[in-house]
């Protein structure tokens, strides 16, 4: 079974305060997006990961997404997971990406696959609840609302096709270490007048990330980007989750080649697309797609 994980972007995202679990209260615009690692499941007489490219810490077997997806899996189950997994990195770490998220979530619908829809839907909900606040979008795709701690995911409509550019600086953000930057403003604890699907609102034709500020102010070089990505025609720029990647919208595919090539001496950019719920679906499992 060979599966693609892909990332996504946030359209918006605002934190609405802190909530009595310890976690934020988030409301959140997710978009799945034409770039993805690889999983490669197989059967075999005992579990084994192995992780290829990426940090060197993502290959252990005690703290990879993938193999706590695993565990996870084994534990609702009530089965013995005995595969070969073999993770190819692609997608970033700590650009806010959901490169990590999106690799659980896949592993989990794999298993699920390989081994007969053995979990109900709503037990796969809990184990995807489990292993992150954003890990149950990936269950779902294309264009969705996150609202809670952002695993609470509605579908949206897809919108009409535009092109992105992705530029990854290398600087590495912990999601953690972003929210400790954060101060909530006052008007940040209501969610009043954020995006509402049926209604009137802020919507994605107004975005905005409340990590921005709190973020470029430790990395001036994203805010840098970001100015430089509107400058190269960007219809807007925002920084993705809690960073560190920041993406450029444009029109058509020729724009944003054009923009992505001049960031070849400064970082990562990579040119691409957001993926409907449809062919995210289909391609998830469709390695040929």
């Amino acid at each position: 079974m060979l599966l693609r994980a892909f990332a996504k972007i946030n359209l918006d995202l605002q934190i609405l305060g802190r909530r009595a679990d310890g976690y934020h209260e988030v409301r959140t615009v997710l978009q799945t997006i034409d770039w993805c690692d690889t999983i490669r499941i197989e059967p075999a007489s005992r579990f084994s990961f192995v992780c290829r490219e990426g940090p060197p810490d993502l290959a252990r077997n005690d703290g990879n997404l993938v193999v706590r997806a695993v565990r996870e899996f084994e534990r609702k189950s009530g089965q013995m997971v005995n595969v070969d997994i073999e993770l190819t990195k692609s997608v970033p770490v700590g650009a806010g990406l959901g490169g990590g998220s999106a690799d659980a979530a896949v592993t989990l619908l794999g298993l699920q696959r390989m081994y007969g829809n053995v979990l109900s839907s709503e037990t796969l909900q809990t184990c995807l609840r489990s292993l992150g606040s954003d890990v149950p979008f990936f269950a779902l795709g294309g264009r969705a609302l996150g609202t809670g701690r952002g695993d609470e995911v509605v579908p949206l409509p897809d919108e009409p096709e535009y092109w992105l550019v992705v530029v990854h600086s290398g600087v590495p953000i912990s999601t953690a270490q972003a929210y400790s930057w954060l101060t909530v403003p006052a008007e940040s604890n209501t969610i009043e007048g954020f995006y509402n699907p049926s209604g009137p609102g802020r919507g994605v034709d107004l975005p905005g990330n409340d990590f921005e500020s709190a973020v470029f102010e430790h990395h001036p070089v994203l805010r840098e980007v970001r100015s430089s990505l509107l400058r190269l025609g960007a219809r807007l720029a925002l920084l993705s989750g809690s960073g560190s990647a920041v993406y450029g919208r444009f029109d058509s595919e020729i724009e944003a080649v054009n923009a992505a090539d001049q960031w070849s001496s400064i970082g990562r950019a990579r040119v691409t697309r957001p993926l409907s719920r449809r062919e995210y679906l289909r391609s998830v499992f469709d390695s040929t797609a």
